[in-house]
């Protein structure tokens, strides 16, 4: 129950009063993530909870929160400040608020639940949401979807093995902003 609570409060608070409609989760395998140069820079694996309430009719907020960990790609760093290793490895949390205008049409989905996992299968070489296996909630859920835009999000990357730093995206008041950055682990000196 702990667990699930965080989630939930944390998203009534993001999207106010409403109708709950929609209150899922579900994992996520090999999903890429972008750095501030659009560069493709670590595999993530994550749980995502998703909730939605009907603000008006036909006028809808989506809460989300993600809780799970990355492995740096051999490349440039998410801050676009250093080359990263293959390997790096750490923590990523965050959350996201959603607006849109769509009719609620579950087509048979859940509406409440974890859903299982769903594999992106990324590579290296694909875009953020451009992926062979990349599943969005909102098709499942909605139709005639339109308006979608991010009100607000914040997510924070955090290295614990083979690296160190910590990298953080938000989107506040209309305004992105990048801080920090993940760099790789000094070489040990000889004896």
């Amino acid at each position: 129950m702990g667990g699930l609570l965080v989630p939930v409060v944390l998203a009534i608070s993001l999207c106010g009063s409403g109708k709950p409609v929609v209150a899922v989760s579900y994992g996520v395998q090999n999903d890429v993530d972008t750095g501030i140069r659009g560069n493709t820079w670590a595999f993530d694996t994550y749980t995502r909870s998703v909730r939605v309430w009907r603000k008006s009719p036909g006028r809808f907020c989506a809460a989300s929160t993600y809780n799970g960990t990355f492995a740096s790609i051999d490349g440039s760093s998410p801050g676009g400040k250093s080359h990263l290793p293959a390997g790096i490895r750490g923590t990523v949390g965050g959350t996201s608020v959603t607006t849109f205008r769509a009719r609620l049409a579950s087509r048979a989905a859940p509406l409440n639940g974890f859903l299982g996992v769903k594999d992106f299968a990324c590579t290296s070489a694909d875009l953020k949401g451009r992926c062979a296996g990349t599943w969005d909630w909102i098709g499942d859920y909605f139709a005639n979807v339109t308006q979608f835009r991010y009100t607000r999000y914040a997510f924070t990357y955090h290295a614990s093995e083979n690296g160190s730093g910590t990298y953080r995206d938000t989107l506040v008041n209309g305004k992105v902003r990048y801080t920090g950055d993940i760099k790789a682990a000094r070489p040990k000196p000889r004896r």
